[in-house]
């Protein structure tokens, strides 16, 4: 191979593993970092990239894009900041994961916390008061996870993952599948998977509740107050994947009336800021039943070394010319995989 294929990086998380890969540049790959901010010099860049590797891919960016480009890698799984209609369609959009595992654990971890009331009792006990049934034989009790259903919304890398953990401590999934058309028991991770018509029968039956879907016009306030409700005082929230699954007013006035019994939060319809921002206009932070995070669930250093991984697999299939994976949407570079 005479030609090398010339890629731009943006993602700075990503980039410290790609920069040290040495079997890039064996495939004749030439990676260079260039941070998003940096509009103009992004723009030169592509101008003459074969290849662009970021989460996000604006609009200023996405028309202005080089004949030669060909492959958009984004780093993550979600493809919602990706200017769709201004890029050319000869360019073929591929997503990646990497990051099953960690949001996996991190909704294990929350619906412990959320059953055992865990950030509360830590509170009150800085005050000195000591809610256990040691001494109290009115403070509220818990259940184990043995025998829990956790109904998952999503069943794609993510949502597996969580299912796979879940079984692991002796819960029972049950899903739901955007594809999936009729009532199915035969899958290995689930107790029964059916599609988005039978999310009120996966509701009235879960103790658990993660979303774990993509954000479109189908999912987009899909939980509201009656299905909040259907979950009921004991059921816990759990949602990694977009703020807007979820009807946030809704939420709010389920948790603070005590109509659902708890919530773990990572995701917002606020966007992550570098400076003081509040997660919501509404006082979730007053609530002691809602666990807020800051979209933090799938950021372990685990996973952006499995990103990288799958991006320079990626790379190394356009180089030679063999079908990508993980493709979301085909253009001229490449196939499905």
């Amino acid at each position: 191979m005479t030609d090398r294929l010339t890629t731009v990086v943006t993602d700075d998380n990503v980039w410290p593993w790609l920069r040290d890969d040495t079997t890039l540049a064996e495939h004749g790959i030439d990676a260079r970092f260039v941070p998003l901010t940096d509009t103009e010099r992004l723009v030169r860049h592509l101008a003459t990239a074969d290849a662009c590797v970021s989460v996000f891919f604006p609009q200023e960016l996405a028309g202005r894009a080089g004949h030669r480009l060909r492959l958009l890698q984004v780093t993550a799984a979600g493809t919602d900041h990706i200017a769709w209609q201004p890029l050319p369609a000869t360019v073929t959009v591929a997503n990646s994961f990497g990051h099953g595992r960690s949001v996996a654990e991190h909704v294990l971890m929350t619906v412990l916390a959320g059953r055992r009331q865990l950030l509360w009792r830590d509170a009150q006990l800085r005050r000195g008061h000591w809610h256990t049934r040691l001494v109290d034989p009115h403070t509220p009790a818990f259940r184990n996870l043995p025998g829990t259903t956790v109904g998952i919304v999503g069943l794609g890398h993510i949502g597996r993952s969580i299912a796979r953990l879940c079984a692991a401590v002796g819960m029972r999934p049950v899903g739901i599948r955007r594809s999936a058309a009729e009532h199915r028991t035969d899958d290995p991770d689930f107790a029964w998977v059916n599609g988005p018509h039978a999310l009120p029968e996966l509701l009235c039956e879960s103790d658990v509740l993660v979303l774990a879907c993509p954000l479109d016009d189908s999912t987009r306030h899909m939980i509201g107050g009656s299905e909040l409700d259907m979950l009921g005082p004991d059921g816990i929230l759990v949602n990694v994947g977009r703020g807007a699954l979820v009807q946030e007013q809704s939420l709010y006035d389920a948790l603070r009336t005590r109509r659902l019994g708890a919530a773990a939060l990572d995701v917002w319809t606020t966007p992550a800021a570098p400076r003081p921002t509040p997660a919501s206009p509404l006082p979730f932070h007053e609530l002691t039943n809602v666990i807020m995070t800051p979209h933090f669930s799938a950021t372990a250093e685990d996973t952006y070394r499995d990103r990288a991984q799958e991006v320079a697999d990626n790379l190394k299939r356009l180089a030679a010319g063999l079908p990508l994976r993980n493709v979301v949407r085909a253009g001229a570079a490449g196939g499905h995989g």
